[in-house]
């Protein structure tokens, strides 16, 4: 779909590109605080541009100037400065025309029509202003009364000031303010110095006194908890240990007896490995050697929790006498001749 735009809208689209050029290579080199524009303020400043222009064209100046300088706000640009100068210096205003020619020279000193009007600007501006140089310490916007100087925070300006008594403000990030009055005259000069925000010192606060720590006291039923295991542990690996020595002593008696070994010679030619009745016993003596492991490693793991892991000592309980003697028993295990499981204790 083409859309067709009006004259205005179109010379706004046509000034983006300068715009764009010009607020990435001339601001971004000459104003540490500046920052590349966002697509949005790009689009603000086209409009803008082209309102002032619109404007200036039938004669409404100081709207004119206004609208330059709120598309350089948004998107920094030599062009929309030097029409801002050109716009307050046909409105009659004399002292901000010269203000604007005095930045642009620091941000623009290659441009070819800045230098062409921003000298004389100044020189007439002197000579019916008040020159400032204002300087602070860390870069600062600066406000005449309610009104904000065009430009970005930096640590020097030059001012041009109307006669008569003024309120400077210089804002600093973080939102602290400071003000100082001038008292401008017509064809004058002078400095100005703002401090800048003080830093805060650091009031040392002393430390609240560590309360006293109270030894903690359990409660009678949980004064003496168990570090280890439960003896239930063992008591369900030995059960484990036997069922699995059960399994394979039947293992090993069914394969002693089926097909058994007298069956197996008569059957089976000797050396013949492929004879089902010897691939049977083979099969079922491997079965028990497997069952044997099984075995042997729960005996052994099972004897191993029973030693290192399990808290065999009775419980001493608040408001029991710990001088009654309970009953003491403990698993053993061996090995000879198969897995042997048992129990021996004091009572």
């Amino acid at each position: 779909m083409i859309v067709h735009r009006p004259c205005g809208s179109a010379r706004a689209v046509g000034f983006l590109a300068l715009l764009l050029f010009g607020s990435v290579v001339g601001p971004a080199a000459a104003q540490d605080n500046a920052s590349a524009p966002t697509p949005a303020q790009v689009r603000v400043a086209a409009e803008a541009f082209d309102l002032g222009r619109q404007s200036y064209k039938d004669g409404r100046y100081t709207e004119a100037a206004e609208q330059f300088e709120r598309a350089d706000s948004n998107a920094p640009s030599s062009t929309a400065l030097e029409l801002a100068i050109r716009a307050r210096d046909k409105a009659g205003d004399l002292d901000r025309a010269g203000t604007l020619a005095s930045l642009a020279l620091v941000l623009y000193p290659d441009d070819e029509n800045i230098a062409k009007i921003a000298p004389d600007v100044i020189s007439r501006a002197g000579a019916a202003s008040f020159e400032l140089t204002v300087t602070c310490k860390q870069p600062c916007e600066i406000a005449d009364g309610q009104q904000i100087v065009h430009g970005n925070a930096s640590r020097q300006r030059t001012l041009f000031l109307s006669p008569g008594q003024h309120s400077l403000r210089a804002g600093y990030a973080g939102g602290k303010t400071e003000s100082k009055p001038v008292d401008a005259t017509a064809g004058g000069s002078g400095t100005l110095d703002f401090s800048g925000p003080e830093a805060e010192a650091d009031v040392p606060v002393a430390a609240p006194p560590p309360e006293p720590q109270e030894e903690p006291v359990a409660p009678p039923e949980e004064a003496a908890k168990s570090s280890g295991l439960p003896p239930t542990v063992v008591w369900i690996g030995a059960g484990a240990t036997a069922v699995a020595g059960g399994v394979t002593i039947w293992s090993g008696l069914d394969t002693v007896n089926n097909p058994g070994a007298d069956k197996v010679k008569a059957e089976c030619p000797k050396g013949d490995t492929n004879c089902a009745l010897y691939k049977e016993g083979r099969s079922k003596q491997a079965r028990t050697n497997i069952l044997l492991g099984v075995t042997g490693g729960l005996a052994v793991a099972t004897g191993l929790i029973a030693a290192l892991a399990v808290d065999w000592g009775p419980p001493s309980l608040s408001g029991v006498d710990s001088a009654k003697k309970k009953t003491h028993v403990r698993p053993y295990f061996s090995w000879q001749n198969g897995p042997s499981i048992g129990a021996r204790g004091s009572f």
